[in-house]
């Protein structure tokens, strides 16, 4: 599925940290982020199930912090003992898709990879997110530079 070019408020996503700095992002058999996504899913979480990306990393052209969790609106919604991540207001390439795990995963962080390198993106790195509309969907949304910056002055 192509994606889309969107705007975006402020996005909170609560939840706990996995520090992965050797694993790269597309990558979706990771022991610690398994185990992670169970602690989490334990609690009975009632908010919509979301991760961000954040904390990038140049060097490994990935980041080191994911927090896997919940979109919250406001801070007074997170759960004691998790973290809040502040994904920023800004533009963003969304890319949605149904299947199972970890096909479907691996399958759009492709569709991102192949968008960036066919230069239809240019990434941001301010911190990406996803959320899981229902146990067989994700929307993803990869911070941007917008496009209207990449064309430069007309």
């Amino acid at each position: 599925m192509p994606f889309v070019i969107v705007e975006r408020e402020e996005t909170l996503v609560a939840g706990l940290a996995v520090r992965s700095p050797k694993r790269a992002l597309g990558k979706a058999r990771d022991k610690d982020l398994e185990k992670t996504w169970s602690t989490l899913l334990a609690q009975n979480v009632d908010k919509p199930l979301a991760s961000a990306y954040v904390d990038h990393a140049p060097e490994i052209n990935s980041y080191y912090t994911q927090i896997v969790g919940y979109e919250c609106t406001s801070i007074d919604q997170v759960a004691r003992g998790h973290l809040v991540s502040r994904i920023p207001a800004g533009t963003y390439a969304k890319f949605s898709s149904v299947g199972t795990f970890p096909d479907l995963f691996d399958a759009l962080w492709g569709q991102i990879r192949d968008a960036e390198e066919s230069q239809q993106i240019q990434r941001s790195y301010t911190g990406d997110f996803e959320f899981y509309p229902h146990a067989f969907g994700i929307d993803l949304y990869v911070a941007i530079v917008s496009p209207a910056t990449m064309q430069g002055p007309q």
